[in-house]
């Protein structure tokens, strides 16, 4: 008697479980083709001390939108930092100076910021770009 309890139930189940289903009538084809979106990240130029004050912004803000969950001003932050980096490690390369792991840290935290979602690690950027910039500046001036 029990399996046949049970196969009734099964039966039962399986019925009222597929009825629930949704069904597509028509074409699935959207009519309204999507909006491309494209980011142009502007090549930065200046100076290690400008390319450096230049992270300010970039870092600023970074955790708010984290926190907002604003993806497309989290992304174009990281594409500008990456931007920055780019043309700032040649210049700190050819000065010779040994200023290139902290400033690549703070590029990192500025990744992890936005793809770890840890806008702790934003503030911690923007924390320390100006302790690079205060002790590259007297390097600069010899």
């Amino acid at each position: 008697m029990t399996k046949v309890k049970r196969l009734s139930c099964l039966a039962v189940c399986t019925v009222v479980l597929t009825s629930c289903a949704t069904t597509i009538t028509g074409s699935t084809d959207s009519t309204v083709a999507p909006a491309p979106t494209t980011t142009v990240v502007v090549t930065p130029s200046g100076s290690i001390i400008s390319l450096l004050q230049q992270l300010l912004p970039i870092a600023d803000g970074l955790g708010q939108a984290v926190v907002d969950g604003n993806s497309k001003v989290y992304k174009a932050k990281v594409a500008q930092a990456d931007a920055v980096m780019l043309v700032l490690e040649p210049k700190i390369r050819e000065s010779k100076i040994d200023v290139l792991e902290s400033v690549q840290r703070v590029v990192r935290l500025i990744h992890t910021a936005a793809e770890n979602k840890r806008p702790a690690d934003a503030d911690k950027a923007l924390r320390f770009i100006p302790l690079i910039i205060d002790a590259v500046t007297p390097l600069l001036n010899k």
